[in-house]
């Protein structure tokens, strides 16, 4: 599968004026590859042909990323017409993050969600045993996760953002991985099937408290206890919503009701806006 960014795409339109082929990254970072041209069509590796309008239209999109199918250049993003969302991926200067509706899933701060994943995971080192991730997203977590783990679940009940997550090249490892285990459904009922103290680590990345309150629920964090092993570690990651303008401190309130509900210790990192909680 082909993914451009406009960085990629104004890299081949040079070529087109100026050479005879061009090595440009085709996969958003993972290799290179060559692409010739032909006036003005860019060749891809696989036969497809690119043409000069098609490449012009990506490079006026920087905010969103294409793949190209059939010789043609088509969004990275889709419209579900049932909830009224729209959702994209659009290109950082690291991994691309994901859009839902003009609200981005994933902190652009330090050069987007590869140093931010990078950093959270850093908070649980080392990761070993068996993992939860409950909101997996784009799958950024869990792969990270399983670098280490002997076995990652992760859980998405949103089938748009899997879809999204499949044509990503970033998010290869999410289907490919035998450690990780992909569950589709809502984490806040399918917990219950998981035995008492069945994961070393759970990681806790949800949507904002609009979108999913029940996943910041003293009945889920009860079944975040229950599920995480005795001396295990969880990770929350909160935000810092209305920590300006209303003067919130939801990551102070998060600690407070995680240790309502059984966990020893909670403390905040101000720098991943998380908040790490011990099990007894």
């Amino acid at each position: 599968m082909i993914v451009l960014s406009s960085t990629q795409a104004r890299q081949i339109l040079d070529a087109l004026q100026s050479a005879n082929e061009v090595e440009v990254s085709l996969d958003l970072g993972l290799s290179q590859q060559t692409v010739r041209t032909d006036g003005p069509v860019a060749i891809m590796p696989d036969g497809q042909r690119v043409m000069r309008e098609e490449l012009e239209q990506i490079v006026g999109g920087p905010e969103v990323l294409y793949r190209v199918e059939d010789s043609h250049a088509w969004k990275l993003s889709r419209f579900d017409e049932k909830t009224g969302r729209f959702y994209k991926l659009r290109p950082t200067e690291s991994w691309p993050a994901l859009e839902i509706s003009g609200v981005t899933m994933h902190r652009l701060v330090g050069g987007g969600p590869q140093p931010d994943v990078a950093a959270k995971l850093e908070l649980l080192t080392p990761i070993r045993g068996r993992v939860l991730d409950t909101c997996c997203g784009l799958g950024y977590t869990a792969i990270g996760a399983a670098r280490t783990a002997e076995r990652v679940t992760t859980v998405e009940a949103d089938q748009n953002v899997l879809a999204l997550a499949a044509l990503n090249p970033h998010s290869r490892a999410l289907f490919d991985n035998s450690r990780i285990e992909l569950l589709r459904g809502d984490v806040s009922e399918l917990i219950e099937r998981f035995d008492d103290g069945a994961f070393n680590v759970i990681i806790h990345d949800p949507p904002t408290i609009a979108l999913a309150g029940e996943l910041y629920s003293d009945r889920f964090y009860g079944e975040l206890h229950r599920v995480l092993r005795a001396g295990g570690k969880l990770l929350h990651y909160t935000g810092a919503p209305g920590s300006k303008k209303r003067n919130v401190d939801l990551p102070s309130r998060v600690a407070q009701r995680l240790k309502a509900s059984g966990f020893s210790s909670a403390r905040k990192d101000e720098a991943t806006a998380c908040v790490v909680a011990v099990r007894r």
